[in-house]
């Protein structure tokens, strides 16, 4: 992290909070009933919940940690020193609470001691007995109080703590390139923003809990000598070791949560690429491999929960059994030494053990809760220290040239096993890696337009990569020197779209200037677009701009660029993506009219672009071959060979120049016809993202019934049931078998021994029946995540494309299958535990207040059931509103950062980190303000739930002092078990609570779990036998919509495709091109008419069988991490030689040659390849399918001509006996198809052979046939 703050030009919320709340009011969360009430009265919503004050918002508190971050980087544990210290006094003020809750928790047995003495002295009063009932009263609400009061500020701390790291991960992922930096993929990222970050919010309760255990057992073991002398040592001997076991035990646990984490990280990584290329995916009917590619991950995950678990059993067992050995051996050294128990000793000591009882049961979790927290701190901690961009080469100078450039540049850096403290220097590159760019020099002068051109893989990319500071450079040799002059505009070769309106996109984040707006638009050929879009420049155009096809994308980014109004456009491939014809209004008027004085460096294969151009740059293998004017370098081999490539259909063409012109200008009288094509109908376009889901009330019953028969059924039940009802008659087995022995006065030693083995039993055996309960809670709770798991995954992968996937975001989806599945995998099993012992130990010790004092004690404890039911339904109103919304508000923390992720070469081009941090601090802090409402209302039921107790307490303690003198041994037995009655209750209602929070997670899960499969997989057909075998494709009167609600894409047509014929199809933006390849593949099902193949009905097809048995090349290359082995072919169906064959054939030899041949790693989405490389990869993938009918959906827009020239010769050698449909922008790609289908609106305007199309000069093919050859000519 920087040493800088975040500049933000206005407050991030605005404070809407009135004065603060008074002592007694912020003491007993009194503030937080207007809320409550406003909750019972209607749903809440995010503007009914009050903003956070500034102090609390993530802005500063970010600027707060970073200060202290960056005093202690370079010590040990650094994040863990700079959260302590930046919150230190918080940590001071609550762990004083905290000591004083420990103090009056403590005073308990002193009190029960103190009564039954009293009890038992014949000389009491009625005055007397009500001093001790108001001392009693006295110590509990102090207890209550401070108990309520330092859990808030735990977790609120842990909120803060939260916020501030949050805010640490984004700043540092807004400098980290994750090109040059391998350590870290998106996937990874993601856990820790969504998993590693929200351990932290429990550590604070967790430490704190571990800190004052020795507090606890120190003072109980001080009381015990001071009531029993000796005999407690060998209690405490016993203690001691039992906390060694302990530890041994966590340490195992701590290594299996590292295991799982990392699990957990490769499970995430595989889910988030999976999910990002489900359109490649269905296209080739891969889904069942990837579900079970990703199910081996998940399965790997599961084996270590199962395993963490067993250990989180043993630990559990361990802590339960070690008290009750404790207070087995304490009692029998004091039997030893011929005392005799009395009813103020035992039950002083019981209430000290269920003290240390309590505390011990609850130390697994926490212990277990510090051990995830302390790996994900590490791993943040680590991250935080990861190496950022080696941009300290960028100088930014004011005058001179636009841009220079020299030196050598690398993508790889050699991995430092340093301490990460010190791994913030700069990283030395391996002296083994071979450069990307050689011994670069550039200069390029204000106001110069730029081309740049070369092969494949020749480096042109990386040079602006370079630019931008992106690339890294060896520090041991000369570092290189990149001057810029001017802020810069950059569109890259993969638009990058965020989801946000279309104006938004463009504006990106500037203040709205109308002229500048409507000139971004026309020079960027968006003005018809916005016309057919329903809401026009307010549309969402939806997360990666899935509803766009690839030119609007393109000119999008485009748009964007020229808002921005830089000095410096770096411009990537921009014409390879859109129509020939908005390709050449782009250079001759965009660039070389419009942004007349701006420098401009353009990458392209459109070497009509040259002729424009000030200054061409020839790159090849990583160096500047040869620059200057077009004139310069016509006589470099390189460039002719280039030249005669791009050039080589031109050569027949008998017509002059002058006629040409004369059919460009007489193509403007046919304007209108040409522009229809372009011209959609408004309703075919909407705004496609949905918003998280969210229902409102309680959740349903049905969904807990499905958890239940998910986990088991009622078999499963009644056995945890009868565990559980066990585990509690052992537990109050020994407290009223104590109760009995010390009533008896004057035993022997052996009566003694005797009394002591049947506690034992009792004692030991509830040890024991929680490690069981505990083991098969576990088992079937993670079997049943893991159920839920599989089914979200197998409903998700055979979901529709377009209803679904291009509807939701990616970030929801995420959400489903890291956060919501983390509190199935973990938090319910834990939540469910509890309830079942809380009612089971609730139900006993009222039994047993009422048969063993008086039926009295009834009618307080229906009180208190009645106003815990009002006060709970009082509560659960908003509760369950919060929790809904916090998820809610959750999703866009993570789309965002998701989103941050796949454009920050961008962002930090257009210098817009600053803006990022500001939005995403936005985020957390809507996200953060409903998580303290939560909190707050959370702690307001606690308390309020707390004081309704003492109905109970007080009840049967007044039955004590009034009534109990006769048997101090049952008095003592009562105040005992009348504490665990309101205590037991509590955290039976708490574990409703958080369990009908938690089912939440459950119902949302189950909701993705149900997703309907595209129509073609709802029934399971079988496969037609011998088909296709030649190819015929006859779409019959076809209407295609891309959902019911609105109007057709295709209406009506009608195509005749014959065997091995080649076709190719243009049409402007959005006249249905796409369609016809998706509607081929079932991917859009017909509204009505048919497509036949080898005449059979496609809809009458098993879906499987259909996309197996076609190929489609997307226009956007898709790539997987792993091999190019495992990326040509994720089936393994074929030999290496096949595979060898295949990549050479598709120009691949440079690639195989230069790497580890078929053991090439491929990166994330293929970041370690140029853009013609990954579509090479993808053509070679279809090659080896060898279907008989092949799509192509403008395949080769980002290759290069020299490139494309040989893969259209590939194209046509290896799929010479197939049916070939193309689209394509440039015409030159299609002119050796055997007939060209036109679309307009839908419709089959023409469809010939190319040739005959031509000679009728009042064609649309015509036309567009002229722009493109004009758009040829140098």
């Amino acid at each position: 992290m920087n040493n800088t703050k975040i500049a933000l030009e206005e407050p991030l919320l605005e404070n809407k909070s009135s004065r603060p709340p008074g002592l007694l009011s912020r003491t007993l969360f009194l503030y937080v009933f207007p809320l409550l009430r406003l909750a019972n009265k209607t749903p809440l919503e995010f503007d009914m919940v009050k903003d956070l004050q500034l102090d609390d918002q993530s802005e500063s508190l970010f600027n707060r940690m970073n200060k202290t971050f960056q005093i202690y980087k370079h010590n040990t544990y650094p994040l863990y020193k700079s959260l302590f210290i930046t919150f230190k006094n918080q940590f001071f003020v609550v762990y004083i609470i905290i000591l004083i809750w420990n103090i009056s928790l403590m005073y308990g047995p002193i009190m029960i001691r103190q009564t039954l003495s009293y009890i038992d002295n014949s000389e009491h009063t009625l005055g007397k007995s009500f001093q001790w009932l108001g001392i009693i009263i006295v110590v509990r609400v102090f207890n209550a109080i401070s108990y309520q009061n330092s859990f808030y500020m735990l977790r609120k701390l842990g909120y803060d703590q939260h916020s501030a790291v949050s805010v640490s991960v984004m700043k540092k992922t807004l400098n980290v390139s994750f090109q040059s930096n391998k350590q870290y993929k998106t996937g990874e990222i993601m856990n820790i923003m969504q998993v590693d970050l929200q351990r932290i919010l429990q550590f604070n309760i967790a430490v704190a809990s571990v800190i004052f255990l020795p507090f606890q057992i120190g003072i109980s073991f001080y009381l015990l000598f001071d009531f029993i002398g000796i005999s407690c040592l060998a209690g405490l001997g016993v203690m001691i070791l039992g906390l060694l076991i302990n530890f041994l035990l966590g340490r195992w646990g701590w290594r299996l949560q590292k295991q799982v984490m990392v699990a957990k990280d490769n499970r995430t990584k595989q889910a988030h690429e999976i999910f990002s290329q489900i359109k490649f995916i269905k296209a080739n009917a891969f889904e069942e491999y990837f579900k079970n590619k990703l199910l081996r991950f998940r399965e790997k995950e599961i084996q270590l929960i199962k395993r963490k678990n067993i250990v989180s059993g043993l630990f559990t067992l361990a802590f339960l059994m070690t008290p009750q050995l404790t207070l087995n051996v304490t009692l029998a050294v004091y039997i030893w030494l011929q005392y005799n128990l009395t009813p103020a000793d035992t039950f002083t000591i019981i209430s000290l053990f269920n003290i240390l009882q309590q505390s011990a049961s609850a130390l697994p979790s926490y212990i277990n809760q510090i051990i995830e927290a302390n790996i994900s701190i590490k791993r943040i901690e680590k991250f935080l220290f990861t190496d950022e961009l080696m941009d300290d080469c960028i100088q930014n100078e004011s005058h001179g040239n636009s841009i220079e450039v020299e030196g050598t540049f690398y993508w790889d850096k050699v991995k430092n096993n340093e301490h990460p403290s010190k791994s913030t220097d700069v990283v030395p590159v391996n002296e083994e890696i071979d450069p990307i760019l050689k011994n670069i020099k550039l200069k390029i002068e204000i106001g110069e337009f730029v081309t740049i051109i070369g092969d494949v893989a020749s480096g042109k990319s990386s040079l602006i990569s370079a630019i931008l500071g992106e690339m890294v450079y060896n520090v041991s040799r000369q570092p290189p020197k990149i001057k810029l002059n001017g802020n810069i505009a950059y569109v890259s070769q993969k638009s990058w779209i965020q989801n946000a309106t279309l104006k938004d996109n463009i504006l990106f984040g500037l203040p709205y200037d109308e002229k500048r707006y409507r000139d971004a638009l026309k020079y960027s050929c968006l003005e018809q677009d916005i016309k057919i879009l329903d809401k026009g420049e307010a549309t969402m155009i939806g997360e990666k701009g899935v509803n766009l096809s690839g030119g609007q994308k393109a000119r999008i980014t485009l748009a964007r660029a020229l808002y921005s109004d830089c000095d410096i456009y770096l411009l990537d491939d921009l014409i390879s993506a859109v129509d020939m014809h908005v390709g050449k209004f782009i250079i001759e008027k965009c660039l070389r009219e419009y942004l007349n004085g701006k420098t401009i460096v353009l990458i392209t294969h459109a070497l009509y672009s040259c002729q424009f151009a000030d200054r061409i740059i020839l790159m090849d293998n990583g160096s500047i071959i040869k620059e200057g004017t077009l004139e310069d370098i016509k006589g470099c081999d390189k460039f002719d060979q280039i030249y005669q490539k791009y050039f080589k259909e031109q050569k027949n063409d008998k017509k002059d120049d002058q006629d040409e012109e004369l059919e460009i200008l007489n193509l403007k009288k046919k304007k209108s016809s040409i522009q229809q094509i372009n011209t959609v109908n408004k309703d075919m376009v909407d705004d496609l993202m949905i918003l998280e889901d969210r229902k409102v009330g309680s959740v349903q019953l049905d969904v807990y019934k499905e958890y239940f028969q998910m986990n088991g059924g009622f078999l499963f039940f009644a056995f945890n049931l009868i565990v559980v009802i066990t585990q509690v008659i052992a537990r109050f087995g020994s407290q009223i078998w104590l109760a009995h022995w010390s009533g008896q006065d004057d035993l022997t030693y052996d009566e003694n021994l005797h009394n002591l083995m049947i506690f034992s039993f009792f004692s030991l055996s509830f040890g024991f029946f929680a490690f069981i309960r505990i083991l098969t809670l576990s088992r079937e709770s993670v079997n049943t995540a893991n159920k839920v798991h599989t089914r979200m995954i197998e409903q998700l992968l055979y979901a529709p494309l377009c209803q679904f996937f291009e509807r939701v975001p990616l970030g929801v989806l995420m959400n489903r299958l890291t956060k919501d599945q983390s509190v199935l995998d973990t938090e319910i099993l834990w939540t469910i535990s509890i309830l079942y012992i809380s009612c089971s130990n609730f139900v006993a010790s009222t039994l047993i207040n009422v048969f063993s004092s008086s039926y009295y004690i009834i009618l307080p404890v229906l009180i208190f059931l009645y106003a815990v039911w009002k006060v709970q339904r009082f509560y659960m109103a908003a509760n369950r509103e919060l929790y809904r919304l916090e998820s809610i508000s959750k999703s866009p923390i993570l789309s965002f950062f998701s989103e941050t992720v796949n454009g920050l070469n961008i962002i930090r081009a257009f210098r817009k980190q600053d803006q990022f941090l500001e939005r995403h601090t936005k985020n957390i802090d809507l996200n953060r303000k409903i998580q303290v409402a939560q909190l707050q209302t959370t702690t307001w039921f606690s308390m309020n739930l707390t004081f309704t107790s003492f109905i109970v307490n007080i009840s049967a303690i007044g039955f004590v002092l009034f009534f109990g003198s006769e048997n101090p041994a049952l008095a003592g037995l009562l105040m005992t078990v009348a504490t665990v009655i309101d205590n037991s209750l509590q955290s039976a209602i708490n574990s409703i609570t958080q369990a009908e929070t938690q089912f939440i997670s459950f119902e949302r899960c189950l909701a993705f779990a149900k997703i309907e499969h595209e129509n073609g997989y709802k029934q399971k057909k079988d496969y037609v036998l011998n088909w296709p075998q030649v190819g015929d494709i006859q779409i019959d009167t076809l209407v295609v919509k891309y959902r019911e609600n609105l109007s057709p894409a295709l209406r009506g047509l009608n195509v005749l495709i014959k065997r091995q014929e080649k076709v190719g199809v243009v049409g402007r933006t959005g006249a249905g091109k796409s369609t016809v390849t998706l509607s081929l593949l079932r991917i859009l099902e017909a509204s009505s008419g048919c497509i036949r193949i080898d005449g059979v009905d496609i809809s009458t097809l098993n879906l499987k069988q259909l996309r197996e048995s076609i190929t489609m090349i997307l226009q956007d290359s898709t790539l997987f991490e792993g091999t190019l082995r495992e990326n040509l072919d994720p089936l393994h169906q074929h030999t290496d030689q096949d595979l060898n064959d295949v990549a050479l054939q598709c120009c691949l030899g440079d690639l195989l040659l230069q790497k580890k041949g078929l053991d090439t790693e491929i990166s994330e989405n293929g970041d370690n390849l140029s853009a013609g490389e990954k579509q090479l990869i993808s053509i070679a993938r279809a090659v080896l399918k060898q279907s008989q009918i092949v799509l192509i959906d403008e395949a080769t827009a980002n290759i290069d001509i020299d490139t494309e020239s040989k893969i259209q010769q590939t194209i046509q050698t290896a799929f010479k006996k197939c049916t070939v449909i193309t689209i394509a922008h440039r015409i030159n790609t299609i002119m050796h198809c055997d007939k060209i289908l036109v679309i307009d609106q839908g419709e089959a305007k023409e469809f010939d052979e190319p040739q005959k199309l031509l000679e009728d000069k009042s064609s649309i093919f015509y036309g567009l046939y002229m722009q493109g050859k004009k758009s040829n000519k140098i």
